[in-house]
Protein backbone atom coordinates (compact mmCIF):
# COMPACT_ATOMS: atom_id res chain seq x y z
CA UNK A 1 0.00 0.00 0.00
CA UNK A 2 2.61 2.28 -0.11
CA UNK A 3 4.95 4.43 2.47
CA UNK A 4 2.90 5.36 5.91
CA UNK A 5 1.14 8.39 6.09
CA UNK A 6 1.86 11.36 9.02
CA UNK A 7 -2.06 12.60 9.18
CA UNK A 8 -4.22 14.49 11.88
CA UNK A 9 -7.42 13.89 13.61
CA UNK A 10 -8.94 17.16 14.57
CA UNK A 11 -12.15 16.44 16.11
CA UNK A 12 -14.11 17.38 19.56
CA UNK A 13 -15.45 13.92 19.30
CA UNK A 14 -12.51 12.15 21.06
CA UNK A 15 -12.23 10.21 24.62
CA UNK A 16 -10.90 12.31 27.21
CA UNK A 17 -9.91 11.59 30.92
CA UNK A 18 -13.53 13.16 31.89
CA UNK A 19 -15.12 11.37 29.05
CA UNK A 20 -13.89 8.29 28.90
CA UNK A 21 -16.24 6.99 25.95
CA UNK A 22 -17.32 10.17 24.28
CA UNK A 23 -16.79 10.01 20.67
CA UNK A 24 -14.26 6.68 21.14
CA UNK A 25 -15.77 5.70 17.34
CA UNK A 26 -13.21 8.03 16.17
CA UNK A 27 -10.92 6.68 18.47
CA UNK A 28 -11.46 3.25 16.95
CA UNK A 29 -10.97 4.77 13.29
CA UNK A 30 -7.26 5.69 14.30
CA UNK A 31 -6.39 2.53 15.65
CA UNK A 32 -8.28 0.70 12.39
CA UNK A 33 -5.91 3.02 10.30
CA UNK A 34 -2.60 2.66 12.64
CA UNK A 35 -0.98 -0.19 10.15
CA UNK A 36 -0.79 2.48 7.66
CA UNK A 37 -1.14 5.96 9.43
CA UNK A 38 0.66 8.12 12.19
CA UNK A 39 -1.92 9.66 13.67
CA UNK A 40 -1.30 13.15 15.82
CA UNK A 41 -4.69 14.08 17.50
CA UNK A 42 -6.16 17.55 18.82
CA UNK A 43 -9.16 17.13 20.46
CA UNK A 44 -10.38 20.35 22.01
CA UNK A 45 -11.97 20.97 25.16
CA UNK A 46 -14.12 23.38 26.82
CA UNK A 47 -12.17 25.43 29.37
CA UNK A 48 -14.11 26.25 32.96
CA UNK A 49 -12.63 26.53 36.02
CA UNK A 50 -12.95 23.44 38.19
CA UNK A 51 -15.07 24.69 40.63
CA UNK A 52 -17.60 25.61 37.72
CA UNK A 53 -17.46 22.07 35.64
CA UNK A 54 -19.57 20.76 38.21
CA UNK A 55 -21.45 23.04 38.75
CA UNK A 56 -22.59 23.73 34.58
CA UNK A 57 -21.73 20.20 33.80
CA UNK A 58 -18.94 20.87 32.11
CA UNK A 59 -15.91 18.32 31.14
CA UNK A 60 -12.73 19.21 33.07
CA UNK A 61 -9.86 18.12 31.07
CA UNK A 62 -6.35 19.92 31.28
CA UNK A 63 -3.05 18.94 29.77
CA UNK A 64 -2.00 16.90 26.58
CA UNK A 65 -1.85 13.00 26.80
CA UNK A 66 -0.28 10.26 24.52
CA UNK A 67 -2.28 8.19 22.09
CA UNK A 68 -1.00 5.32 20.31
CA UNK A 69 2.41 6.80 20.82
CA UNK A 70 1.34 9.97 19.66
CA UNK A 71 0.59 13.26 20.94
CA UNK A 72 -2.96 13.60 21.83
CA UNK A 73 -3.63 17.55 22.36
CA UNK A 74 -6.08 19.12 24.16
CA UNK A 75 -6.87 23.10 23.32
CA UNK A 76 -9.11 24.62 25.78
CA UNK A 77 -11.82 27.03 24.32
CA UNK A 78 -13.53 29.24 26.83
CA UNK A 79 -17.58 28.46 26.71
CA UNK A 80 -20.30 29.61 28.75
CA UNK A 81 -23.93 27.99 30.12
CA UNK A 82 -26.37 27.05 27.99
CA UNK A 83 -24.63 27.37 25.03
CA UNK A 84 -24.42 31.21 25.33
CA UNK A 85 -22.80 32.87 22.63
CA UNK A 86 -22.46 29.05 20.97
CA UNK A 87 -22.32 31.00 17.50
CA UNK A 88 -18.51 32.04 18.45
CA UNK A 89 -17.16 28.72 19.63
CA UNK A 90 -15.88 27.46 15.84
CA UNK A 91 -13.89 30.53 16.00
CA UNK A 92 -12.44 30.35 19.43
CA UNK A 93 -11.76 26.70 18.49
CA UNK A 94 -9.66 27.82 15.49
CA UNK A 95 -7.81 30.48 17.69
CA UNK A 96 -7.14 28.60 20.94
CA UNK A 97 -6.43 25.21 18.61
CA UNK A 98 -3.95 26.92 16.43
CA UNK A 99 -1.04 26.05 17.73
CA UNK A 100 -1.54 22.61 19.04
CA UNK A 101 -2.90 22.10 15.20
CA UNK A 102 0.35 23.23 13.87
CA UNK A 103 3.04 20.95 16.32
CA UNK A 104 0.43 18.19 15.80
CA UNK A 105 1.04 18.47 12.00
CA UNK A 106 4.65 19.16 12.66
CA UNK A 107 4.93 16.15 14.85
CA UNK A 108 4.08 13.56 12.11
CA UNK A 109 4.81 15.72 9.20
CA UNK A 110 1.23 15.80 8.33
CA UNK A 111 0.07 15.40 4.75
CA UNK A 112 -3.38 14.74 5.46
CA UNK A 113 -5.84 16.16 8.16
CA UNK A 114 -9.48 14.19 9.17
CA UNK A 115 -12.02 16.30 10.51
CA UNK A 116 -14.61 14.95 12.49
CA UNK A 117 -18.32 16.58 12.76
CA UNK A 118 -19.75 19.85 10.70
CA UNK A 119 -19.84 22.29 13.75
CA UNK A 120 -17.94 23.26 15.18
CA UNK A 121 -14.95 20.93 14.45
CA UNK A 122 -15.30 21.03 10.10
CA UNK A 123 -15.74 25.00 11.01
CA UNK A 124 -13.05 25.44 12.79
CA UNK A 125 -10.49 22.79 10.83
CA UNK A 126 -11.52 24.21 7.32
CA UNK A 127 -9.72 27.73 8.23
CA UNK A 128 -6.64 25.86 9.96
CA UNK A 129 -5.84 23.40 7.13
CA UNK A 130 -6.15 26.58 4.66
CA UNK A 131 -3.62 28.18 6.76
CA UNK A 132 -1.37 25.16 6.37
CA UNK A 133 -2.40 23.89 2.93
CA UNK A 134 -3.45 20.74 3.55
CA UNK A 135 -6.35 18.64 2.37
CA UNK A 136 -8.99 17.61 4.81
CA UNK A 137 -11.68 14.86 4.69
CA UNK A 138 -14.78 15.72 6.59
CA UNK A 139 -17.10 12.70 8.52
CA UNK A 140 -20.53 13.58 9.15
CA UNK A 141 -21.91 11.86 11.99
CA UNK A 142 -25.42 12.58 11.97
CA UNK A 143 -26.21 15.20 14.80
CA UNK A 144 -23.80 17.28 12.98
CA UNK A 145 -25.99 18.02 10.34
CA UNK A 146 -29.64 17.62 11.61
CA UNK A 147 -29.16 19.70 14.49
CA UNK A 148 -27.22 22.80 13.31
CA UNK A 149 -28.69 23.70 10.11
CA UNK A 150 -31.00 25.58 11.29
CA UNK A 151 -29.24 28.36 12.70
CA UNK A 152 -28.13 30.53 9.92
CA UNK A 153 -25.01 31.78 11.11
CA UNK A 154 -23.70 27.70 11.63
CA UNK A 155 -24.76 27.22 8.01
CA UNK A 156 -22.80 29.59 6.44
CA UNK A 157 -19.89 27.95 8.29
CA UNK A 158 -21.41 24.40 8.01
CA UNK A 159 -21.28 24.91 4.16
CA UNK A 160 -18.32 26.28 3.97
CA UNK A 161 -16.38 23.26 5.37
CA UNK A 162 -18.53 20.77 3.45
CA UNK A 163 -17.38 22.45 0.05
CA UNK A 164 -14.03 22.97 1.25
CA UNK A 165 -12.89 19.09 1.89
CA UNK A 166 -11.49 17.37 -0.20
CA UNK A 167 -13.94 14.32 0.87
CA UNK A 168 -16.88 14.01 2.37
CA UNK A 169 -17.48 10.33 4.41
CA UNK A 170 -20.97 9.56 6.16
CA UNK A 171 -21.79 6.93 8.63
CA UNK A 172 -24.82 5.98 6.36
CA UNK A 173 -26.72 6.02 3.29
CA UNK A 174 -29.72 8.16 4.10
CA UNK A 175 -26.95 11.08 5.69
CA UNK A 176 -25.02 10.91 2.80
CA UNK A 177 -27.69 11.79 0.70
CA UNK A 178 -29.33 14.15 3.21
CA UNK A 179 -26.00 16.01 2.86
CA UNK A 180 -25.33 16.15 -1.17
CA UNK A 181 -29.59 17.41 -0.90
CA UNK A 182 -29.15 20.21 2.17
CA UNK A 183 -25.67 21.37 1.59
CA UNK A 184 -25.19 21.21 -1.93
CA UNK A 185 -21.82 19.52 -2.31
CA UNK A 186 -21.33 17.26 -5.33
CA UNK A 187 -22.05 13.67 -4.70
CA UNK A 188 -18.84 12.55 -7.08
CA UNK A 189 -16.95 13.46 -3.38
CA UNK A 190 -19.26 11.85 -1.04
CA UNK A 191 -19.27 8.64 0.39
CA UNK A 192 -20.59 5.70 2.77
CA UNK A 193 -17.81 4.49 5.39
CA UNK A 194 -19.80 2.80 8.56
CA UNK A 195 -18.00 3.21 11.99
CA UNK A 196 -16.17 0.21 13.36
CA UNK A 197 -16.25 -1.28 16.72
CA UNK A 198 -13.83 -3.16 19.30
CA UNK A 199 -13.65 -6.36 18.12
CA UNK A 200 -11.08 -7.48 21.11
CA UNK A 201 -14.67 -6.62 23.22
CA UNK A 202 -17.80 -7.51 21.32
CA UNK A 203 -17.15 -10.97 19.97
CA UNK A 204 -19.45 -14.04 19.57
CA UNK A 205 -21.16 -15.23 23.01
CA UNK A 206 -22.84 -18.13 23.49
CA UNK A 207 -26.21 -17.83 25.89
CA UNK A 208 -28.36 -19.87 27.77
CA UNK A 209 -32.34 -18.86 28.17
CA UNK A 210 -33.52 -17.21 31.35
CA UNK A 211 -34.72 -19.87 33.80
CA UNK A 212 -37.95 -18.28 34.22
CA UNK A 213 -39.03 -18.09 30.37
CA UNK A 214 -38.67 -14.77 29.95
CA UNK A 215 -37.25 -12.84 26.55
CA UNK A 216 -34.53 -10.21 28.08
CA UNK A 217 -34.36 -7.13 25.86
CA UNK A 218 -31.41 -4.93 26.24
CA UNK A 219 -30.90 -1.39 24.76
CA UNK A 220 -27.42 0.79 24.97
CA UNK A 221 -27.43 4.26 24.83
CA UNK A 222 -26.91 8.44 25.85
CA UNK A 223 -30.59 8.42 27.64
CA UNK A 224 -31.81 11.12 25.31
CA UNK A 225 -34.82 12.07 23.60
CA UNK A 226 -33.73 11.67 20.28
CA UNK A 227 -32.40 7.94 21.65
CA UNK A 228 -36.50 6.96 21.54
CA UNK A 229 -36.24 5.36 25.31
CA UNK A 230 -39.28 6.63 26.24
CA UNK A 231 -40.75 4.24 22.89
CA UNK A 232 -39.24 1.23 24.00
CA UNK A 233 -40.79 1.82 27.10
CA UNK A 234 -44.26 1.76 25.58
CA UNK A 235 -43.72 -0.46 23.42
CA UNK A 236 -42.68 -2.98 26.66
CA UNK A 237 -46.07 -2.04 28.27
CA UNK A 238 -47.89 -3.09 24.98
CA UNK A 239 -46.32 -6.50 24.97
CA UNK A 240 -46.53 -7.24 28.82
CA UNK A 241 -50.45 -6.34 28.34
CA UNK A 242 -50.70 -8.56 25.36
CA UNK A 243 -49.21 -11.36 27.51
CA UNK A 244 -45.69 -11.59 26.51
CA UNK A 245 -42.93 -12.24 29.34
CA UNK A 246 -39.81 -9.83 29.17
CA UNK A 247 -37.14 -7.99 30.70
CA UNK A 248 -35.92 -4.86 29.67
CA UNK A 249 -32.14 -3.61 30.54
CA UNK A 250 -31.11 0.08 29.61
CA UNK A 251 -27.28 0.30 29.84
CA UNK A 252 -26.44 3.74 29.62
CA UNK A 253 -27.09 7.52 31.39
CA UNK A 254 -27.98 10.39 30.62
CA UNK A 255 -30.37 13.21 31.21
CA UNK A 256 -33.95 11.14 30.52
CA UNK A 257 -32.93 8.93 33.13
CA UNK A 258 -35.48 10.38 35.92
CA UNK A 259 -38.19 10.94 33.32
CA UNK A 260 -37.80 7.00 31.86
CA UNK A 261 -38.03 6.17 35.87
CA UNK A 262 -40.89 7.92 36.33
CA UNK A 263 -42.42 7.18 33.24
CA UNK A 264 -42.01 2.95 33.70
CA UNK A 265 -43.86 3.55 36.80
CA UNK A 266 -46.55 4.89 35.32
CA UNK A 267 -47.03 2.68 32.94
CA UNK A 268 -46.48 -0.29 35.32
CA UNK A 269 -43.67 -2.14 34.06
CA UNK A 270 -40.80 -0.90 36.20
CA UNK A 271 -40.51 -4.32 37.79
CA UNK A 272 -39.68 -5.31 34.31
CA UNK A 273 -36.57 -2.29 33.69
CA UNK A 274 -33.29 -2.44 34.93
CA UNK A 275 -31.30 0.97 34.85
CA UNK A 276 -27.69 -0.04 34.94
CA UNK A 277 -26.25 3.55 34.28
CA UNK A 278 -22.91 3.43 32.48
CA UNK A 279 -21.41 0.11 31.73
CA UNK A 280 -17.07 0.22 31.45
CA UNK A 281 -14.67 -2.40 30.04
CA UNK A 282 -16.25 -5.76 30.12
CA UNK A 283 -19.63 -4.95 31.48
CA UNK A 284 -21.15 -4.28 28.38
CA UNK A 285 -20.32 -7.47 26.45
CA UNK A 286 -21.32 -9.27 29.50
CA UNK A 287 -24.83 -7.46 29.53
CA UNK A 288 -24.94 -8.53 25.96
CA UNK A 289 -24.32 -12.57 26.93
CA UNK A 290 -27.75 -11.71 29.41
CA UNK A 291 -29.59 -10.77 26.82
CA UNK A 292 -31.71 -12.46 23.82
CA UNK A 293 -32.62 -9.29 21.67
CA UNK A 294 -31.00 -5.87 21.30
CA UNK A 295 -33.62 -2.85 20.71
CA UNK A 296 -32.18 0.73 19.47
CA UNK A 297 -35.39 2.71 19.38
CA UNK A 298 -34.20 5.76 17.62
CA UNK A 299 -35.96 8.77 16.58
CA UNK A 300 -32.63 10.22 14.50
CA UNK A 301 -29.68 8.15 14.47
CA UNK A 302 -26.78 8.68 12.14
CA UNK A 303 -25.42 5.03 12.24
CA UNK A 304 -25.55 3.17 15.59
CA UNK A 305 -21.97 2.08 16.94
CA UNK A 306 -24.09 0.03 19.37
CA UNK A 307 -26.06 -1.98 17.17
CA UNK A 308 -22.86 -3.41 15.84
CA UNK A 309 -21.42 -3.82 18.87
CA UNK A 310 -24.66 -6.10 19.83
CA UNK A 311 -24.41 -7.82 16.24
CA UNK A 312 -21.06 -8.54 16.82
CA UNK A 313 -21.83 -10.61 19.99
CA UNK A 314 -24.99 -12.58 17.72
CA UNK A 315 -27.62 -11.00 19.29
CA UNK A 316 -30.47 -9.94 16.65
CA UNK A 317 -32.15 -6.72 17.05
CA UNK A 318 -34.96 -4.49 16.68
CA UNK A 319 -34.46 -1.31 14.94
CA UNK A 320 -35.94 1.66 13.67
CA UNK A 321 -35.50 3.22 10.26
CA UNK A 322 -34.41 6.44 11.93
CA UNK A 323 -30.88 6.94 9.15
CA UNK A 324 -28.07 4.27 9.68
CA UNK A 325 -29.69 1.19 10.91
CA UNK A 326 -31.60 1.15 7.63
CA UNK A 327 -27.88 -0.06 6.23
CA UNK A 328 -27.13 -2.63 8.89
CA UNK A 329 -30.01 -4.60 9.94
CA UNK A 330 -30.95 -7.14 6.90
CA UNK A 331 -33.81 -9.89 7.29
CA UNK A 332 -31.32 -12.24 9.09
CA UNK A 333 -29.70 -9.77 11.62
CA UNK A 334 -33.63 -8.67 12.82
CA UNK A 335 -36.56 -6.59 12.28
CA UNK A 336 -36.25 -2.52 11.00
CA UNK A 337 -39.58 -0.62 12.12
CA UNK A 338 -40.81 2.86 11.76
CA UNK A 339 -39.07 5.26 13.75
CA UNK A 340 -41.36 7.57 16.84
CA UNK A 341 -43.91 4.87 16.46
CA UNK A 342 -44.19 2.68 19.86
CA UNK A 343 -46.69 0.16 18.59
CA UNK A 344 -44.58 -0.67 15.22
CA UNK A 345 -41.59 -0.96 18.20
CA UNK A 346 -44.13 -3.47 19.85
CA UNK A 347 -44.62 -5.15 16.83
CA UNK A 348 -41.33 -5.55 15.78
CA UNK A 349 -40.01 -6.87 19.33
CA UNK A 350 -43.10 -9.64 18.77
CA UNK A 351 -41.69 -10.51 15.74
CA UNK A 352 -38.41 -11.18 16.86
CA UNK A 353 -39.53 -13.12 19.86
CA UNK A 354 -41.71 -14.91 18.07
CA UNK A 355 -39.26 -16.00 15.70
CA UNK A 356 -35.60 -16.22 17.93
CA UNK A 357 -34.78 -20.21 17.29
CA UNK A 358 -34.53 -18.75 13.34
CA UNK A 359 -31.48 -16.35 13.69
CA UNK A 360 -28.71 -17.57 13.47
CA UNK A 361 -26.30 -16.16 15.99
CA UNK A 362 -23.02 -17.37 14.87
CA UNK A 363 -23.89 -15.81 11.07
CA UNK A 364 -24.94 -12.78 12.60
CA UNK A 365 -21.52 -11.99 14.34
CA UNK A 366 -19.59 -13.20 11.19
CA UNK A 367 -21.66 -10.61 8.95
CA UNK A 368 -20.97 -7.66 11.57
CA UNK A 369 -17.54 -8.26 11.26
CA UNK A 370 -17.10 -8.74 7.73
CA UNK A 371 -18.63 -5.47 7.10
CA UNK A 372 -17.21 -2.87 10.05
CA UNK A 373 -14.31 -5.10 11.72
CA UNK A 374 -10.93 -2.65 12.12
CA UNK A 375 -10.11 -4.29 9.07
CA UNK A 376 -12.48 -4.21 7.04
CA UNK A 377 -13.82 0.16 7.89
CA UNK A 378 -9.79 0.80 8.29
CA UNK A 379 -9.01 -0.59 4.50
CA UNK A 380 -11.57 1.53 3.26
CA UNK A 381 -10.02 4.93 4.92
CA UNK A 382 -6.41 4.50 3.98
CA UNK A 383 -7.36 3.57 0.56
CA UNK A 384 -9.75 6.90 0.58
CA UNK A 385 -6.50 8.77 2.02
CA UNK A 386 -4.38 8.06 -0.82
CA UNK A 387 -6.82 8.86 -3.45
CA UNK A 388 -7.06 12.11 -1.69
CA UNK A 389 -3.57 12.75 -1.56
CA UNK A 390 -3.18 11.35 -5.26
CA UNK A 391 -5.52 13.79 -6.86
CA UNK A 392 -6.91 10.91 -7.69
CA UNK A 393 -10.90 10.46 -8.41
CA UNK A 394 -12.45 9.20 -5.23
CA UNK A 395 -13.92 5.88 -5.86
CA UNK A 396 -17.40 4.29 -4.00
CA UNK A 397 -19.22 8.01 -4.22
CA UNK A 398 -22.69 8.47 -4.65
CA UNK A 399 -22.05 9.62 -7.87
CA UNK A 400 -20.52 6.53 -8.71
CA UNK A 401 -23.02 4.20 -7.23
CA UNK A 402 -25.47 6.20 -9.14
CA UNK A 403 -27.24 7.24 -5.74
CA UNK A 404 -29.01 10.98 -6.10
Amino acid sequence: MGDRLGAVVFAKLFPNPAEPYRGIFVADQCRATAWAVDWTVVAPVPWVPRFAARLFGKPYVKGNRSFEGRTLFHPRYPVLPRRLLYATVAPLIRRTARGAFRRAVAEVDARLVHVHDLYPSGAAAWRLCEEVRLPYVLTVHGLDLYSNLANPRWRSQIIAAARGAAAIVCVGTPLAQDCVAELGVDPARVLVIPNTYDTTRFVPLARERSADGAIRLATLGRLSREKGHDLLLRALAMRLAAGSSLKLTFIGDGPELPALEALADELGVGDHVTFTGTLLGPDVPSAFAESDVFVLPSRSEGFGVALIEALATGLPVVATRSGGPADIVGPDDGVLVEAGDASALAHGIADVVANLDRFDTQRIAMRAAERYSPEAVGTRLVRLYREVLAGEPVSGTLAEEGRP
